[in-house]
């Protein structure tokens, strides 16, 4: 059939698994990548038993670890691909599995209920399922504040991360980006016992945000008022937080009207003393991250905007 022939090869079939993984997500029960953070953390108690080892050799076992972790699972991956009759529908489907902003969206907004019902315990034990923090210590304007970080980085590493490296470098790209974000969440060096082991990891997938994050920063910028936006980055000084992961949060202060940053606490012995960002604007709460998640589901509509006239425009082009 022509006409199915035409859907396979145009853009048609990329804005439907685009539609799909924003209006209808997998479940994270029914999500591969759930298992894929399963087997990451199994791997790292067995190739990091002890975290009192030498330096060195905590980073080779990282090394190794992130290695065995992404390189079996491209060649599958590729492998199947090879033996589909519809490589092209297969590797969307991969790229829907990638884009899996959904269930984090789901439990931002289940803790969002939460304080704004006052039930900061139950507030507490949703934020535990989606911070790295102690979330205990926490009080409401630090599980608002924490909420409205995680979707923030969150969407420009799920979305806007995944997105630029496919269209850079098609699906392979774009899922190794993704496992190793994946990675870089499990071994994060914030927890003591990962502090060598995941330094690899983490430096890798650094540098392979910044691409989503000064995405977000765009988006935001166009969406509102570039001066505001940039003036604020531009007043703003850290000495935690990366250039490009500041753009990315001092985006979300102008977008909300609020104040993101402070000290985090990852165990009872680490807490860090991270910068305060936009200290003029005061301290969220619920209501804010109840604006933080329509502001989300508004820059992805703006996203998804602009890139449906781009791609409009390349298809025109070469018909």
């Amino acid at each position: 059939m022509p006409e199915f022939e035409l859907l396979l090869s145009g853009p048609v079939l990329f804005w439907l698994t685009l539609l799909m993984a924003a209006l209808l997500p997998l479940p994270q029960s029914y999500q591969p990548l759930t298992f894929y953070r399963f087997f990451a953390q199994k791997l790292a108690h067995k190739v990091n038993p002890d975290p009192n080892r030498s330096k060195q050799q905590l980073r080779l076992s990282g090394t190794l670890a992130l290695l065995l972790a992404v390189v079996p699972f491209i060649i599958i991956l590729a492998a199947f691909s090879w033996l589909m009759a519809w490589p092209e529908v297969y590797q969307l489907l991969l790229l829907y599995l990638c884009l899996d902003f959904g269930p984090l969206r789901h439990r931002i907004s289940r803790l969002q209920q939460a304080l704004q019902g006052r039930q900061l315990s139950l507030a507490k034990d949703l934020a535990s399922h989606v911070l790295l923090r102690q979330t205990q210590p926490l009080s409401a304007v630090g599980l608002s504040k924490a909420g409205i970080e995680s979707l923030w980085l969150q969407f420009a590493q799920i979305w806007l991360t995944t997105l630029f490296w496919y269209l850079i470098g098609g699906i392979w790209l774009a899922i190794t980006i993704r496992l190793l974000l994946i990675l870089q969440q499990e071994w994060s060096p914030k927890l003591e016992h990962n502090r060598h082991f995941g330094a690899t990891t983490a430096i890798l997938a650094r540098y392979l945000l910044w691409p989503g994050y000064w995405l977000c920063f765009a988006l935001v910028c166009i969406r509102l008022r570039c001066r505001s936006t940039l003036s604020h980055f531009r007043h703003s000084r850290t000495t935690y937080f990366d250039i490009a992961q500041r753009a990315c949060l001092i985006s979300a202060c102008s977008s909300l009207r609020c104040r993101l940053g402070g000290p985090a606490m990852y165990s009872t012995t680490n807490k860090i003393n991270r910068d305060k960002l936009a200290p003029e604007y005061p301290e969220p709460n619920h209501s804010h991250l109840l604006h933080a998640l329509s502001a989300q589901q508004q820059l992805l509509h703006f996203m998804l905007a602009i890139l449906l006239l781009f791609t409009a425009g390349w298809w025109l082009f070469t018909i």
